[in-house]
């Protein structure tokens, strides 16, 4: 009888002892994170809400250390909707929590700045992102901070969270507003506008020294369309400038989006006017493999991926460009610019 309750006592301490360790394990999941997995399938389900730490549910809050609770496996599993985003987490250091604020904010974290942001860390790095040479080693660029270089300060300004799902989305990825953008010349002449209502202010035109309201010229003055800029709202009303390439898909009556004739980030030609006629993405497929180089103030075979005459010469891109009557050079811009229709101008467009 002594000996059962020897073995009863003793199970109840096994039992009693399982019961602790569980809790504990338990608890040690929870603090590290057990709540990630749900966050995956949200995230997978609704991409484009972006899983934001805070106080309440996350119980690493204030912590710099990510990989405590989130070690490289479990950070494949969370980031599975896009492989190449979760591949790139073996390609990083495990103290690289930079990498982690900007589509998780800044998980309570003292003292964190637009350079904590380390945009740079993968897209600068050819090994994890394929564009990485979008970032670095040419003329010009969307530098904001004006540190002679793509930052992750200079990220931060167009772009907030996002989904990281491996796909630019307009009402996602690019964000300086509290409403999303219909288009993506909307999001350039947010900043693009002259008034510096983001911070930022665009330098002048070379054509045209104290010139720096874009948003005017492609909408045209007080909404004035006749003053607008022809590939911005003024309606071309049947006028062309020579004629379209064949096999174009442009027209004399529409809105050109900016990147058609712009890159992005950086370019070696000024103005960070597009190296490749595939930016023009209506052009014919002659244009469509075109290189683009800028020399001075001279856009011709800019003009040309569109616009050509039949008797036109042969620009150094190999394209055609337009006949001026007589008078008139070949290059464009000495009269059609952003803002040759504006205002009290001689309304060349």
């Amino acid at each position: 009888m002594n000996n059962y309750r020897v073995i009863k006592r003793g199970e109840s301490v096994r039992v009693f002892i399982y019961c602790i360790v569980s809790l504990m394990v338990l608890a040690s999941a929870v603090a590290c994170g057990s709540n990630s997995s749900s966050n995956s399938s949200a995230q997978k389900n609704i991409i484009g809400i972006p899983q934001l730490t805070d106080s309440k549910s996350h119980s690493g809050w204030e912590r710099e250390d990510c990989s405590l609770c989130h070690p490289s496996a479990q950070l494949d599993k969370i980031h599975d909707y896009n492989p190449a985003l979760a591949s790139s987490f073996r390609k990083v250091d495990a103290s690289d929590t930079g990498a982690c604020l900007y589509c998780h904010g800044t998980n309570g974290i003292k003292g964190i700045t637009a350079e904590s942001y380390q945009c740079t860390l993968c897209h600068a790095n050819p090994s994890i992102v394929a564009s990485a040479g979008l970032f670095g080693g040419h003329t010009t660029m969307h530098d904001l901070d004006g540190n002679g270089k793509i930052g992750n300060s200079d990220c931060v300004v167009c772009h907030q969270y996002t989904d990281m799902n491996g796909s630019i989305s307009l009402t996602r990825d690019f964000r300086q507003s509290s409403a999303a953008y219909g288009d993506i010349s909307a999001f350039c002449l947010n900043c693009h506008d002259g008034n510096g209502a983001f911070g930022k202010t665009p330098p002048a035109l070379a054509f045209d020294a104290d010139f720096t309201n874009i948003y005017d010229t492609f909408k045209g003055l007080f909404g004035n369309t006749f003053t607008a800029d022809i590939h911005g709202a003024k309606d071309g009303m049947g006028q062309s400038f020579g004629q379209f390439r064949p096999g174009s898909g442009y027209t004399s009556g529409m809105e050109v989006s900016c990147t058609h004739c712009h890159d992005v980030h950086t370019s070696d030609n000024t103005y960070l006017i597009t190296q490749s006629g595939d930016s023009a993405a209506l052009a014919d497929g002659t244009a469509l493999n075109a290189p683009v180089s800028v020399v001075g103030n001279n856009f011709t075979e800019l003009c040309a991926l569109c616009h050509m005459s039949p008797d036109g010469a042969i620009t150094g891109n190999g394209l055609q460009e337009v006949t001026h009557p007589s008078g008139y050079d070949s290059n464009c811009t000495n009269c059609h610019y952003h803002g040759a229709g504006y205002g009290d101008k001689t309304n060349l467009f």
